[in-house]
């Protein structure tokens, strides 16, 4: 920049003092022939050719992918975010519209919950739209961090592992046209490369959480879990509503005549129970729409089961295995029931919950260590670039929701042929 303006100051100069002496320019040439007044033209050449660089530098820098975040010595584009933000904005897409259509709302405006991952560790009070935005980025920060922890520990993937990252990287690409990857960044050789490398970052995260999972004490994580208030029952039952919804998305109760009509309903079904040896086929087809019928259901001591009212529901707790209780008309709780005791004492919401609590402790465990890990590493974002990303609205033009509902008829169909 400063030579290209020397030349113009000097080209200035120049032209003044042309102006001020006033000697006439030697000419080459005879009128009409090649030649004339030649200086001109050659200046005038070389600032055209200034003016030619300096756009195609100015250009070549605009097109250049701007750095959003760098770690240690790796630095990650825009374009190298293309994708896993439209990862999350496609698996959301489905939720967003049932949220717009159902809350008129949008999911992304909603409180972020995270998923108790490391890359959603401390992310609280926050919307979902910035919360998966720090979630994305924390997840391509510690997919390049774990996988140069495995370099240093000597891992490598197998052919095997790389041809899985592979057909990972295909599944993620199938359905997208040319015109789509192109606008995402997309090309094969960089899905190969980048699920390569997730796949040996989660290579290296599976070792080390497998050598930290040796310290958590599973006695010492579960023992405040109450066997008494996880205690399990297991029920079948039919169930009538003796609510419904009007207009304006309002419950009112059903008139009178309805409820003596569901009322009739339940007692034929306590009735078929005599005779009908199996619980589970005491309704007819014609009740169907009025009456619920559910063969796996459960609940907890602490818990409870709000189809019924309190005093009700000592009775039901009170059924021995097998036993068919009679029809409860709850209308305070909703519903007229009838239940059958399938198992009053199982102890599979209490291991459940063990199993929950020493995962959680395993997970914590983790996150702990790369919390420490992460911050032994230079890690600098760019905040002029990212500052602007809004998630759930980045690439939802690019593939709209339509697109993702062929997507996911076209792979239903596949495996319905399978």
């Amino acid at each position: 920049m400063n030579s290209s303006r020397k030349i113009v100051n000097k080209q200035k100069k120049e032209e003044v003092e042309n102006k001020a002496v006033k000697v006439p320019e030697k000419k080459i040439g005879g009128p009409g022939g090649f030649g004339g007044n030649i200086k001109p033209v050659i200046l005038t050449v070389i600032c055209v050719a200034i003016i030619v660089v300096l756009c195609v530098g100015v250009a070549v820098a605009q097109l250049k992918p701007k750095v959003v975040v760098t770690v240690d010595k790796t630095k990650l584009t825009m374009n190298d975010m293309m994708f896993p933000i439209y990862e999350v904005e496609k698996e959301y897409a489905p939720l967003n519209a049932q949220y717009e259509q159902f809350l008129g709302k949008s999911f992304w405006e909603q409180d972020y919950q995270g998923d108790g991952s490391a890359a959603s560790a401390n992310i609280s009070g926050v919307s979902n739209s910035a919360g998966f935005k720090q979630q994305v980025l924390n997840s391509e920060v510690s997919y390049i961090i774990l996988s140069e922890k495995a370099k240093e520990a000597g891992m490598s993937l197998s052919d095997a592992d790389k041809d899985e990252a592979h057909k990972d990287a295909e599944k993620a690409m199938k359905g997208l046209s040319m015109m789509q990857k192109l606008r995402l960044e997309i090309t094969k050789s960089n899905m190969y490369e980048r699920f390569e490398t997730r796949a040996l970052a989660k290579k290296y995260q599976d070792s080390k959480q497998e050598e930290l999972n040796k310290d958590v004490k599973e006695d010492e994580v579960t023992k405040d879990i109450s066997k008494t208030d996880y205690r399990q029952y297991d029920i079948q039952y039919y169930a009538a509503k003796t609510t419904e919804t009007d207009d304006d998305g309002n419950s009112k109760k059903l008139s009178d005549d309805k409820l003596k009509k569901l009322k009739e309903t339940i007692k034929k079904i306590a009735e078929k129970k005599k005779k009908e040896k199996d619980f589970t086929k005491l309704l007819d087809d014609a009740d169907k729409d009025d009456v619920e019928f559910k063969d796996d259901a459960n609940f907890t001591e602490s818990t409870g089961w709000s189809y019924v009212s309190a005093d009700n529901l000592k009775k039901v707790k009170a059924l021995k295995n097998g036993e068919i209780s009679e029809p409860f008309y709850d209308e305070d709780a909703g519903y007229y029931v009838i239940v059958k005791m399938v198992n009053n004492n199982s102890d599979k919401a209490y291991k459940t919950a063990c199993e929950n609590a020493v995962k959680k402790a395993q997970q914590d465990a983790f996150n702990t260590w790369y919390q420490k890990e992460q911050e032994s590493h230079k890690i600098k974002v760019n905040n002029d670039i990212w500052s602007d990303v809004n998630i759930g609205y980045v690439t939802t033009e690019i593939v709209t929701l339509e697109d993702i509902n062929d997507m996911e008829e076209a792979t239903s169909g596949e495996s319905s042929e399978k």
